[in-house]
């Protein structure tokens, strides 16, 4: 572990440990749970929400919904491990993983988010949707660089999700904002919870106790 990775914007792995420490010790102070939260919003929007909206700005929609879906996609499985406090680790029979702090599977993580989460589980409600996204969406996107089983990507829908005739119509603009309505939820949920507390610093300490 280098202390001095840059983990969210210009913030290290030095500040978190310190930052860690302090909330660990008092656990309900809000300032020090605002302090945190802004490590999880400077991370995403500096390395995700940054890009997607320079994608959009930048588009003539030719297909850059591939990329937005994508970038959301990765968004997705690190919202839900944060949320379960989880971090991914592929085991070995020697070293088999702990089911309460880490997965080797994404799927399960990807579609409790979509299943559990609002709003999105609003839109993927539907029994079979949440896996279909996972399989004909999320994977077929970053393995094969398309979309799989009838689901199109599109901006002209009024609704995330549209069925029209045998496809399903993903719009990515109205993606992007459910995902920042999440965020908002997430932020007030976090600060209520003391589970969700814990899976919090949990997952931020696994982040730096990886980064080189």
């Amino acid at each position: 572990m280098r202390q001095s990775v840059k983990i969210a914007g210009d913030l290290t792995v030095s500040d978190w440990k310190t930052l860690s420490a302090k909330l660990r010790k008092d656990m309900d102070n809000p300032d020090l749970w605002e302090e945190a939260f802004g490590y999880l919003e400077t991370r995403l929007e500096t390395r995700y929400l940054k890009p997607i909206e320079h994608i959009k700005e930048n588009g003539s929609n030719e297909g850059e919904g591939f990329a937005i879906v994508a970038i959301i996609c990765s968004i997705i499985e690190a919202m839900e491990s944060f949320y379960q406090g989880k971090s991914y680790r592929k085991g070995t029979k020697s070293t088999p993983i702990d089911t309460n702090t880490e997965y080797y599977r994404s799927q399960p993580i990807f579609e409790s988010f979509l299943q559990s989460r609002e709003p999105f589980k609003s839109h993927f409600a539907v029994a079979g949707l949440a896996t279909s996204f996972y399989e004909d969406v999320r994977c077929a996107i970053l393995h094969e660089a398309a979309t799989r089983g009838g689901w199109k990507i599109r901006t002209d829908t009024s609704e995330l999700l549209e069925q029209q005739g045998s496809n399903l119509v993903l719009n990515r603009n109205l993606f992007v904002d459910a995902i920042k309505d999440y965020l908002v939820r997430y932020k007030t949920e976090l600060f209520s919870d003391s589970t969700l507390k814990e899976a919090f610093i949990r997952k931020f300490d696994s982040i730096c106790a990886s980064a080189k």
